[in-house]
């Protein structure tokens, strides 16, 4: 056989890998997860929603909040949104020297009365070292228990500290090794403006975490967003695939999703029944899962929304309030430059519904194993008024929704009318 046939022959089978690998694999990646064809609706065509921008309090880099539904405190894990250009290990930051010193814990008082500056607290921490005594965290998700008995507020939050090597104490090259990531357990009570530290989760299965969620008094879950730290391995997940969901009981920790091929789980949360929702950013489903009696996942349902998700919250009705990507190439624009860039952002609900019900156009059902879920939009924006939202919450008493985003300089309240 000719050389000339060899090359034809061999162009012919990489041509054919190319359609099949587009077909099959990049074609969700560029239309689906990254957004490249997804149309945007915009605020003024949600009439009943009217927002706010807030960007005169310095709530920067909020990526991750939760309310305090009895009394209307919403806890915020903030950071600067410039310091996230270098380090922000969930989207392969993995500059330590340019971290941010100044990440808190913000606290709003959303029902209060007086302006929104005298209803602000920042977090001040007690008992906690940080890095060789500087008392510095870098925040990412969080998640936060609320004993109704004495009003303690058990906070367990995620800190991507850098790494070092553990006989010399010298810093080590996070590009290559990734974050030294930690849990980080603080008690409060509504309305204080510290924090003491408890304790400290560290453990080898801890790899990639980007959201917690408690289990009980002394055990969670949590997901591990990418399969490695750092390498081509972890570069490799947006198109095979990757990430796992772990559970932790005091100092043990183990894979809760074994045989499970995740994609990029992200904000996990647990709903009021115990059942675990974990979003996709990748293929935008929410997988509903239960624990088992050997503490793994065993799947009961899934919900397709088409849209990549970041974190998801719980309202007081049991909704599921999603803070979805929907043009996540442009996220990623804003990941790099936060002050020049803006990315849209969706907000979903996603209602556990009767399977009487049915469907309107504004939303699509899903149902398997007795379950029926109902997705509709709440809003939507270009990014002008939403903060390229990595986190939605909701107010049912007072109808507001709060969201904040990892790169956004600001947060942004919204009223629905």
């Amino acid at each position: 056989m000719t050389s000339g046939r060899l090359i034809s022959r061999a162009s012919i089978v990489g041509v054919v890998f190319i359609a099949i690998l587009y077909q099959f694999v990049l074609k969700s990646l560029i239309f689906g997860a990254l957004g490249y064809s997804r149309k945007l609706q915009f605020l003024k065509d949600f009439p009943n929603i009217q927002c706010e921008k807030i960007d005169n309090l310095g709530l920067e880099g909020c990526e991750d909040m939760w309310l305090h539904d009895k009394t209307g405190f919403l806890y915020m894990a903030c950071s600067s949104s410039q310091s996230r250009v270098d380090w922000l290990p969930a989207v392969g930051h993995l500059n330590a020297t340019g971290r941010g010193l100044t990440d808190r814990m913000a606290v709003l008082d959303t029902r209060g009365p007086g302006s929104l500056a005298s209803r602000l607290k920042w977090l001040s921490t007690e008992n906690f070292s940080g890095i060789n005594g500087d008392g510095t965290l870098n925040l990412h998700g969080f998640d936060i228990r609320a004993d109704e008995q004495t009003d303690i507020l058990h906070v367990l939050l995620i800190n991507h500290r850098p790494p070092f090597d553990p006989m010399t104490g010298k810093p080590l090259d996070a590009s290559k090794v990734g974050a030294n990531s930690t849990f980080e357990q603080f008690q409060t009570k509504p309305g204080t403006d510290t924090m003491r530290h408890v304790r400290t989760y560290a453990n080898d299965v801890i790899k990639t975490p980007n959201r917690v969620a408690w289990v009980t008094e002394d055990t969670f879950v949590f997901t591990n967003y990418l399969s490695a730290k750092a390498g081509l391995r972890s570069k490799l997940d947006p198109l095979i695939g990757g990430g796992n969901v772990a559970y932790c009981h005091h100092d043990r920790c183990k894979n809760a999703s074994p045989g499970i091929n995740m994609a990029m789980p992200n904000g996990l949360v647990r709903g009021p029944e115990g059942v675990i929702y974990v979003p996709s950013t990748i293929n935008g489903s929410v997988s509903v899962y239960t624990l088992t009696a050997d503490h793994n996942l065993q799947v009961i349902h899934t919900i397709k929304t088409g849209i990549p998700i970041d974190n998801l919250s719980v309202d007081r009705n049991g909704d599921i309030i999603a803070a979805a990507i929907p043009q996540a190439y442009r996220w990623i624009e804003t990941s790099k430059a936060p002050f020049d860039k803006i990315a849209p952002s969706t907000v979903l609900r996603i209602r556990r519904i009767s399977k009487n019900r049915g469907n309107s156009e504004e939303s699509k059902s899903s149902s398997s194993s007795g379950l029926d879920y109902e997705v509709g939009k709440i809003m939507e924006d270009d990014g002008s008024t939403l903060p390229g939202s990595t986190v939605a919450v909701h107010d049912v008493e007072t109808g507001r929704y709060f969201m904040g985003g990892a790169m956004s300089p600001y947060i942004t309240i919204c009223e629905s009318r």
